[in-house]
C-alpha cells in the first residue's frame, strides 16, 4: 500500500519536480563555482603526475569495450593512485584540500538541503487538505526552521554518509581484489547500496514529516519520527527496497533510452519520491487520513481499527 500511494502521489505533485529542479540547478552551480576556484592548484598537480590522464582513459577504454569489471578494476588502481599522489602532495595542498571538501561535503549537504523542508511542507498541505501550497512560499516563509534543520541534519548525517563511503570502498576493493568474486561485484555493489541506504531512509523517514505536522523542534521532530517509524519499521523499511529499485531501473532505462538526456528529470524525481515516502510512513504509523489524489483519501488500517471501537462503543 505504501509503495503504491508513493508513486500515486508523485503523479499527483508532479509540479514539484521542476521546483526541485530549479533549486538544484541554482545550489549546483554556486557549489561548483566556489569548488572549483579551490581545486585548481590540485588538479594541476594531478595533471602532472598523470591521474588526470588515468582517468580519462577510464571512460574512453570503457566506452569501447563496455566492460564493467575492467572498470571497477581500473577504478580501484585510479583510486588508490589518487590518494598516493595526495599523500605525497600533502605539504602544499593541504589547504586547498581542506577548502575543497569542505564545500564539496558541508556546503552542498548544507545548502542542497533546503528543498526538502519547503517540498516536504507543500506534501503536508496536499496530504492533509488536497490544497496546493506554494513550494517559493514555503522555501521563505518557513527558512528559519528550515536552517536550523539544514544544520542538525548535517550534524547527524554525514558521520552516517562518510562511513557509508567508506563501506562501499572497502567493499568494492575487496570484491575486485578477491579471485573468483569480480563478477559478482556489480551486483554486490548495487544490492549493498539499495540496502544501506533503505536503512538511512527509513531511519529518518519521520524527522521532517514530524516538524512539519506537529510544527515542533528539530530534536523533538527527530524524536517522534523515530518512534513513530519504529511502530512499523519492517514494513517501511521494505517499502524503501522496492522504491529504491524501482527508481534504479528507472534511472538506468531512461538514460539508455535518451542517451543520458533524462537525468535532468530523473534526478529531482528520485528526490521528491524519498519525500513523498517519508510522509507516506510517517502519516501511515501515526494512523492519519491522507489524500493521493483529488478524488481518493487513504484511510490507514490503525485509524480504521480506532474508529471501529468508537462506533461499538457509541452503539453500545
Amino acid at each position: 500500500m505504501m509503495y503504491k500511494d508513493t508513486f500515486k502521489l508523485l503523479l499527483s505533485n508532479f509540479h514539484l519536480v521542476w521546483k526541485i529542479l530549479a533549486y538544484v540547478f541554482i545550489s549546483t552551480l554556486c557549489v561548483i563555482g566556489l569548488a572549483y576556484a579551490c581545486s585548481l592548484p590540485i588538479l594541476k598537480v594531478l595533471e602532472t603526475e598523470g591521474v588526470v590522464g588515468q582517468f580519462t582513459s577510464l571512460f574512453v577504454d570503457f566506452s569501447k569495450s563496455f566492460n564493467i569489471y575492467e572498470l571497477l578494476s581500473n577504478a580501484v588502481s585510479l583510486i588508490e593512485n589518487f590518494f598516493n599522489v595526495i599523500a605525497n602532495n600533502i605539504a602544499n595542498l593541504w589547504l586547498y584540500i581542506v577548502l575543497f571538501l569542505f564545500i564539496i561535503i558541508v556546503i552542498r549537504a548544507f545548502l542542497g538541503g533546503f528543498y526538502k523542508f519547503a517540498a516536504t511542507n507543500v506534501l503536508y498541505y496536499y496530504l492533509s487538505s488536497n490544497i496546493k501550497f506554494s513550494f517559493t512560499s514555503s522555501l521563505l516563509s518557513y527558512f528559519k526552521m528550515n536552517l536550523k534543520y539544514q544544520l542538525a541534519s548535517l550534524v547527524v548525517q554525514l558521520p552516517i554518509d562518510v562511513l557509508f563511503v567508506a563501506v562501499f570502498y572497502y567493499a568494492l576493493k575487496w570484491l575486485v581484489t578477491s579471485e573468483g568474486l569480480l563478477l559478482l561485484a556489480p551486483i554486490c555493489i548495487i544490492i549493498l547500496a539499495i540496502l544501506l541506504f533503505s536503512v538511512k531512509i527509513t531511519f529518518f523517514s519521520g524527522w521532517l514529516p514530524a516538524m512539519v505536522v506537529f510544527d515542533c523542534g528539530v530534536w523533538e521532530g527527530l524524536k517522534k519520527g523515530v518512534k513513530a517509524v519504529f511502530r512499523r519499521f519492517y514494513r517501511s523499511f521494505s517499502t524503501a527496497v522496492l522504491i529504491l529499485f524501482t527508481l534504479i531501473v528507472l534511472n538506468v532505462v531512461c538514460a539508455v533510452c535518451t542517451f543520458g538526456a533524462s537525468i535532468i528529470v530523473t534526478i529531482p524525481l528520485n528526490f521528491l519520491v524519498v519525500l513523498i515516502y517519508n510522509m507516506v510512513v510517517f502519516y501511515s504509523s501515526q494512523g492519519m487520513r491522507y489524500y493521493v489524489d483529488t478524488e481518493h483519501v487513504v484511510t490507514p488500517k490503525k485509524l480504521e481499527e480506532t474508529d471501529g471501537i468508537g462506533s461499538l462503543k457509541f452503539l453500545i
